[in-house]
């Protein structure tokens, strides 16, 4: 996993802010909620990634703002967006595909033009999720292991899916059911409780993944961004000792598990300015690599 990088103490601050006001908090509470968030970090181990100081912060926020789940509505309507675009876009798009090989790729596309859709980045992204997502069938990816991934998808029998934002999650099937179209089993994760917008077991029964073939959903055993294997529920640890392949999506999961494991891959937009600065990848575009190439590339970062 990274160490906290400097330029994510503001942004964790701002996330406390972001949240109380998701939660219709006045100005006296938003105030609160930035304070409760910097008393937080200013004893903190910062040799612990950003999103490991999530937990604590929202729930300081949650109790400040009397909500246990202040993004439950932004969530419910990224899904329906989502559902909309995904069909409207992304299927036409997957069925352009050439061969299987295409396939899994496009599929992969789609699934990171849904990580667009970040309520807890852009909180006034509504309305317009539409237009972000038709410009990231095109996003550039800073970093690409496809030939890797694809070499290993074909001798995979089970995969874990580690799930990342509602909405995005309809995206996210697009992928899920071409792993199911090649006969893999795959474990869909999601978080056990409201962690901002990241998607719940409602959420992924909404988006129809407990209806694909072959797919069975658990839960992390958390409610907090990115995952902390030692604290994660037993049904996860399992998933994980026992899949061929992982893909970690999100930069909150990457964040959290850079360099835990050789089966993974890391699926993501690179989100901000100081992921960018710490590793050199630029904000806006995407990566696709192995816990191998992280580990040959950035070490320790």
């Amino acid at each position: 996993m990274m160490r906290m990088i400097p330029g994510c103490v503001p942004c964790l601050v701002q996330m406390a802010i972001t949240t109380a006001r998701m939660g219709n908090a006045d100005e006296d509470t938003l105030l609160e909620a930035g304070r409760a968030a910097l008393k937080i970090l200013a004893d903190a181990d910062y040799s612990h990634p950003a999103p490991h100081f999530s937990e604590p912060i929202l729930k300081k926020v949650y109790a400040l703002i009397h909500d246990p789940d202040p993004f439950a509505k932004a969530k419910r309507d990224a899904n329906r967006v989502s559902l909309k675009l995904a069909e409207e876009l992304a299927r036409p798009y997957l069925e352009e595909a050439r061969d299987d090989r295409d396939r899994v790729f496009r599929g992969i596309r789609a699934s990171i033009a849904g990580n667009i859709a970040d309520y807890a980045v852009e909180p006034d992204l509504a309305g317009r999720e539409e237009e972000f997502i038709r410009e990231a069938f095109e996003l550039e990816f800073s970093m690409l292991d496809f030939e890797k991934f694809y070499g290993r998808l074909k001798t995979a029998k089970k995969i874990l899916f580690v799930c990342d934002n509602a909405g995005e999650i309809a995206f996210d099937r697009v992928l899920v059911e071409e792993f199911s179209r090649l006969g893999k089993k795959t474990w869909v994760a999601v978080k056990s409780g409201p962690a901002l917008n990241d998607a719940l077991l409602e959420d992924a029964v909404e988006a129809g993944l407990d209806k694909v073939a072959d797919v069975e959903l658990i839960e992390t055993g958390q409610s907090r961004m990115g995952i902390d294997l030692e604290s994660a529920g037993r049904e996860f640890k399992s998933a994980w000792k026992n899949a061929d392949l992982i893909i970690s999506k999100g930069q909150a999961n990457f964040e959290s598990l850079a360099g835990k494991n050789r089966k993974l891959f890391f699926l993501t937009m690179i989100k901000c300015k100081a992921l960018e600065q710490k590793l050199g990848l630029k904000k806006g575009s995407a990566i696709f690599i192995s816990g191998e190439t992280y580990n040959e590339q950035f070490g320790k970062a």
